[in-house]
């Protein structure tokens, strides 16, 4: 992902990204506040919430999202998006064309865990436009340039 100027006003205001996850030791829900401390930086009003319990209300006021997993399994056995993951995004109401953004989290490899993610998201109705992996605590550096590069992703069709 490229840098990006700054976000495209829309006719209300700011951009408002939605950044839900799913953590299980807390990694994920680091990236997930890095990404919105840095979105926030650039003008965005952006928000995190769990995947598995985000309301209704606060999904409907989001303009796109970022969508997090960690990723599970061993090296090449059971790799993919994490357990109650599908279950979350399959609970989501239609996502009706939404702009999104997919990261995942993980030690070496995510094999299919992005593509994975992308095909449920879009199952659900959202337009994947960027897939970002995030290795380990010091990949969390590169969060201001991923960030702009979100930004990028998610501005309205011209």
């Amino acid at each position: 992902m490229r840098p990006a100027e700054a976000p495209t006003c829309y006719p209300y205001g700011p951009m408002r990204v939605l950044i839900l996850y799913e953590s299980r030791r807390g990694f994920t829900l680091t990236v997930a506040r890095s990404l919105r401390d840095e979105l926030r930086k650039l003008g965005v009003e952006a928000t995190t919430s769990p995947l598995r319990s985000v309301d209704a209300g606060t999904l409907a006021a989001a303009d796109a999202l970022v969508v997090g997993t960690w990723v599970k399994g061993l090296l090449l056995v059971g790799v993919g998006p994490a357990h109650g993951t599908w279950e979350a995004i399959h609970a989501l109401p239609d996502l009706q064309g939404r702009p999104t953004v997919v990261y995942c989290t993980c030690g070496f490899a995510p094999r299919s865990t992005l593509d994975r993610l992308t095909d449920w998201l879009d199952g659900r109705g959202a337009d994947v436009r960027g897939r970002v992996v995030f290795k380990r605590r010091k990949s969390l550096r590169t969060a201001p340039g991923v960030a702009a590069g979100i930004v990028e992703a998610l501005q309205p069709a011209t």
